[in-house]
């Protein structure tokens, strides 16, 4: 009986839309939510336009009576990866945070993922308004992050968005903005160029040196595989960096901050944490202690010296060491797994595309390898409000085809 309910529900959602298309009221509603979400998403307030999406995914549902889900070739590891962690929460000694945690996770995925693969797929157009609609909210954040950094010397950031968040978002605008750059006509490539060359600037200013690493990565794949024009935008990011930084009255700041990299007695706190986090998973190595559990567990587990506060209640700032301890080797693989099949088929659509259109697919997956490099130091990514734009750049990736045909 689970089967044939599972088959009927799975023939529902990828023959409805054929069957019954949107109302154009309701095409519009969701595509503005969509749209809303990018925007926001750079200023880390991506979960105002979530709640505007849940209402049109709502509405889809009660209006067509369908389930409003389009299958894409994600939906196995998604499943598996939702369904590791339920039971891993179920098993947890931390029940209630970790069940409720994975529910609000396969609510984000629903509808950050959801929508947006269905909105790219019924109009790949949908891909170039949503990296514009990513872009100029980055430029918006920018602006607001370098005016408060200057006003109070701080690093920038966002109101109740950390500077590491800011990083994160950062990372994202600067690679989708050169992409558009490569993408755009003539007279948009100046505004688009120069919100890659301000959202640069704020990222340097934040001080984050995870997203730092990402950027450089992202740079590096663009370089190296973009072509012609892709390297010429590449080194002139570069040269701006270079300029930045001699010009300004921070640079002996911004220098100590690069050197501090390859320090390890600089990132004793987050050795500390990762440390922990080796203990939780070699007491925990098959489905973990539950997602969003490491605040709860960490102290259990915290080491003679730790410098982080007694009080703490941190991430591991390493999202695989995370994911290790709150899913296990299980949920570790599946996540994995998701991964590689986002890069693999992110790969093969920019591959087959042409001009232009390849270089916005590979500036997407370079983003999104930035803003994964990030959460190798950090943990960004595992909020809502900033794991939702992982989600609809995987969509993207996975669901779009070819803007131009």
């Amino acid at each position: 009986m689970p089967a044939d309910l599972a088959k009927r529900l799975t023939e529902m959602s990828a023959a409805a839309p054929l069957d019954r298309p949107l109302p154009p009221w309701l095409d519009r509603l969701q595509r503005a939510s969509l749209l809303l979400t990018a925007f926001l998403y750079a200023g880390g307030y991506a979960t105002v336009g979530l709640l505007v999406m849940l209402v049109a995914v709502v509405l889809e549902g009660a209006v067509l009576r369908r389930i409003p889900w389009r299958t894409t070739p994600l939906d196995l590891p998604i499943a598996a990866f939702i369904g590791l962690f339920l039971l891993s929460g179920a098993l947890s000694p931390y029940r209630v945070m970790a069940v409720s945690s994975t529910g609000l996770a396969a609510l984000t995925i629903y509808l950050a993922f959801g929508l947006t693969a269905r909105m790219v797929e019924r109009d790949p157009h949908d891909v170039i308004r949503l990296c514009w609609a990513w872009v100029i909210g980055g430029g918006v954040t920018a602006l607001v992050a370098m005016g408060l950094h200057f006003r109070t010397g701080a690093p920038a950031s966002m109101p109740g968005l950390g500077q590491n968040a800011v990083g994160t978002t950062m990372v994202m605008t600067v690679v989708v903005a050169l992409g558009l750059t490569l993408h755009a006509r003539s007279r948009q490539r100046f505004l688009t160029g120069g919100i890659a060359l301000l959202a640069l600037a704020a990222l340097l200013f934040t001080y984050t040196r995870g997203a730092w690493l990402g950027m450089v990565v992202s740079l590096v794949l663009l370089i190296g595989l973009g072509g012609r024009r892709a390297a010429q935008a590449g080194v002139l990011v570069a040269l701006v960096v270079l300029g930045i930084i001699a010009g300004s009255g921070e640079r002996s700041t911004l220098a100590v901050r690069a050197r501090s990299i390859v320090m390890p007695s600089r990132h004793e706190s987050r050795i500390y944490l990762l440390r922990s986090a080796v203990a939780i998973f070699a007491d925990h190595p098959i489905l973990g202690t539950g997602m969003n559990t490491f605040p709860l567990v960490y102290p259990r587990y915290r080491l003679p010296g730790d410098v982080n506060p007694p009080d703490a209640r941190p991430n591991a700032h390493n999202i695989v060491f995370n994911t290790a301890a709150e899913g296990g080797v299980l949920g570790l693989t599946a996540f994995a797994a998701l991964l590689v099949e986002t890069f693999r088929l992110g790969w093969r659509w920019q591959a087959r595309a042409e001009g232009a259109t390849r270089g916005l697919g590979l500036a997407l997956l370079a983003a999104l390898a930035g803003m994964l490099v990030h959460q190798l130091f950090d943990g960004t990514l595992l909020s809502v409000h900033l794991g939702a734009g992982m989600w609809m750049l995987m969509a993207v990736l996975v669901s779009a085809p070819d803007p131009t045909t």
